[in-house]
C-alpha cells in the first residue's frame, strides 16, 4: 500500500510522539489528533507502524497508547526481567503468583467485560481478602492441574506459593522506603506487584488504596479483552469464589 507523503509523515509524527512521551492527548496535540480523524490514510498508516514494531494502538477517551505486543523483545519485557523488576528471590512461581494478583486486581475494577472500570479504587486489604478468597475457589477445583493446562496458567503452582506464605497487616502509615516487600509475606508479595505495576505506569498507589491509570484503561479497553486466551482466562479469575460461578468452593 503507498501512502500519501503528507500522511506518512503526520503518521509517524503521531507515532514518535507517543514513544517519545508515553501517550499523547488532545488537549495536548490538537494538530495531530485533527490528521488522525480527518485523514483515512494517517489512521491506516499509524496502525501499521504500530503493528510493524509488534506494538498495539490503545486509544481511551481522547488519549493515546502503545503497549507491547505479546513476546516483543524491544519493547516488552522478557520473563527474567519481569523477575528483576519485581525484586529479589522471585523466580517463576513468584512472577506466576504476581501475575494472578494482577489479574484479581484488574478483575475487580472491571465487570462483565466492561470498557469502562467499576470502581475508582480497590483498597489493599480488599484485595488481599479477593485474592484468599479465589486461591481456596481454586483449590476446590477438581483437577487443578488440567484446569491450569487449559487456561495456559500454572493455577496449581499459585495456589502452592501463595499459601506457603505467612500473613502479614498492611501498615498504609508507612513510609516507601520501609513497606514491606519481596515474597517474605503475602503482603510483601502484593506491595511487591502492585509496585510493579506502578513502575511500568499500569496503576498508582495512594493512602493504601490502587488505582488504574489512564494508560491501564486504555490497555484494557483495546486488548484485554479482545485476546481470546486473555478474556476466557479473566473470566475464570472473575468466577473463582463467587455464588454459582465456574469455582464456587
Amino acid at each position: 500500500m503507498k501512502f500519501d507523503e503528507e500522511n506518512l509523515g503526520a503518521a509517524l509524527d503521531i507515532f514518535y510522539s507517543i514513544l517519545k512521551n508515553g501517550s499523547i492527548t488532545r488537549s495536548d496535540n490538537p494538530r495531530e489528533f485533527l490528521w488522525y480523524d480527518q485523514e483515512t490514510e494517517v489512521r491506516e498508516a499509524l496502525e501499521i507502524c504500530a503493528r510493524k514494531q509488534g506494538l498495539i494502538l490503545c486509544r481511551y477517551h481522547d488519549a493515546f497508547y502503545l503497549s507491547p505486543g505479546i513476546n516483543n523483545p524491544i519493547f516488552g519485557l522478557s520473563n527474567t526481567e519481569i523477575k528483576n523488576s519485581l525484586g529479589y528471590g522471585f523466580k517463576n512461581p513468584e512472577m506466576y503468583t504476581a501475575f494472578f494478583i494482577m489479574h484479581v486486581l484488574i478483575a475487580e475494577f472491571y465487570r462483565d467485560s466492561s470498557r469502562e472500570p467499576y470502581l475508582e479504587k480497590v483498597h489493599k486489604n480488599r484485595l488481599l481478602e479477593v485474592i484468599e478468597k479465589k486461591i481456596k475457589a481454586m483449590e476446590a477445583l477438581e483437577d487443578l492441574e488440567m484446569t491450569s493446562e487449559g487456561h495456559q496458567f500454572n493455577f496449581k503452582v499459585i495456589a502452592e506459593t501463595w499459601n506457603r506464605l505467612p500473613s502479614a497487616e498492611f501498615r498504609p502509615d508507612e513510609s516507601d522506603e520501609i513497606k514491606q516487600r519481596g515474597i517474605s509475606s503475602k503482603n510483601a508479595l502484593v506491595n511487591s506487584t502492585i509496585a510493579f505495576m506502578e513502575k511500568n505506569q499500569i496503576v498508582r498507589e495512594h493512602d493504601g488504596a490502587v488505582y488504574l491509570t489512564p494508560r491501564c484503561k486504555a490497555i484494557i479497553a483495546w486488548t484485554y479483552s479482545n485476546e481470546e486466551i486473555q478474556a476466557d482466562l479473566r473470566a475464570f479469575i472473575e468466577g473463582l469464589g463467587e455464588s454459582g460461578g465456574e469455582g464456587d468452593a
